[in-house]
């Protein structure tokens, strides 16, 4: 873009905002994206379709194109340079990975949103998870955020809201800043405007801040020293209890397996008495019956005996009898 078409944006800038100068560079940087952007625009929407037909390209100036200037804009997009580099940019593009979910609004908005919302200033890591997390995000993304909530319950409680140790963690997780620049601060943000640094800096300053800095680091040691000592004390608590609760239930399962055993060997006992008694019975049972034929025997026989000795009395009256009976009729003829 021309030198002079940037100031006379920035004077139509100033005049429509309360703005001052001391924003004009971010302004600028805005400006040339978004000329960046309706470049793309156009070129995909009147270009790109009709990239083999040049005289057709050429007949067909999009309205808010000057005409003197299309054909120019033609000539360079056709040029193998621009393609080989579009093609390289087509590819880094895609190589872009999580991209944010806020749609038009920028972080810096998003920044000052959160600001007013929690009455502090956030970390480049809050921007980050609140940019891109949502219901449905990608595996990396969401690998990612978790990743960074993982490692903020790890810290001490009294740093887990403190944001340079959050930017830190940022940085392990994502990697480091590249040189002039600062991510999730918008366009223009440098580490120059966010920390206060200057390559300008004398050696003095350049000290302070680095104390400074190793002054935080050994703050969060400290603290993290004392909370795994904390940690540490209560692990060893809850080991002695957990063990002191085995050793109770241990002897308590001692106890209980003794009085099995008891309980077993008395049963045992009761068994055997029982078998013993039934083998008494059966005998005393078997004995019984052999007595009870040796007394129906006994019984038949005596029985017999006195049949025998009815019979044979019997037998004798009715011989008397007979012989008495022989004995009148013999008398009887005598007297005859």
């Amino acid at each position: 873009m021309p030198e002079g078409s940037k100031e006379r944006f920035w004077e139509d800038i100033k005049r429509n905002t309360n703005i001052d100068d001391t924003c004009k560079k971010v302004q600028m940087i805005r400006v040339s994206k978004l000329w960046r952007n309706w470049k793309s625009k156009v070129k995909s929407m009147y270009f790109t379709p009709y990239r083999r037909h040049r005289s057709w390209l050429l007949a067909h100036c999009p309205a808010r194109v000057e005409e003197d200037q299309w054909p120019i804009l033609v000539d360079y997009w056709s040029s193998e340079d621009v393609k080989k580099q579009s093609k390289i940019n087509s590819k880094n593009r895609k190589k872009q990975k999580m991209p944010h979910r806020t749609g038009r609004k920028d972080h810096v908005n998003l920044r000052e949103e959160l600001r007013i919302k929690t009455g502090k200033e956030p970390s480049k890591l809050d921007i980050f998870i609140h940019s891109r997390q949502r219901k449905q995000m990608d595996e990396l993304t969401s690998q990612t955020i978790a990743t960074m909530n993982e490692e903020i319950q790890k810290l001490p409680e009294t740093s887990r809201d403190d944001n340079f140790v959050k930017d830190i963690l940022y940085e392990n997780i994502l990697g480091p800043e590249k040189p002039g620049r600062l991510r999730t601060y918008g366009v223009g943000g440098t580490p120059k405007d966010v920390y206060r640094m200057s390559d300008n800096m004398n050696v003095g300053q350049k000290k302070a801040f680095e104390d400074a800095v190793n002054e935080k680091v050994e703050i969060i040691r400290g603290e993290l020293r004392e909370e795994m000592n904390s940690k540490l004390a209560d692990f060893k608590e809850e080991l002695i209890a957990q063990f002191e609760a085995r050793m109770r239930a241990s002897t308590c399962d001692l106890a209980s397996l003794q009085r099995r055993k008891m309980n077993a060997a008395k049963q045992s006992q009761i068994s055997d008495s029982l078998e013993v008694g039934d083998r008494m019975n059966r005998e005393v049972g078997t004995n019984d019956v052999e007595m009870y034929k040796e007394v129906g025997t006994n019984d038949a026989e005596i029985n017999k005996c006195e049949m025998n000795k009815k019979v044979s009395s019997i037998a004798d009256i009715l011989e008397n009898h007979h012989t008495k009976k022989k004995r009148s009729r013999t008398t009887c003829k005598r007297l005859a």
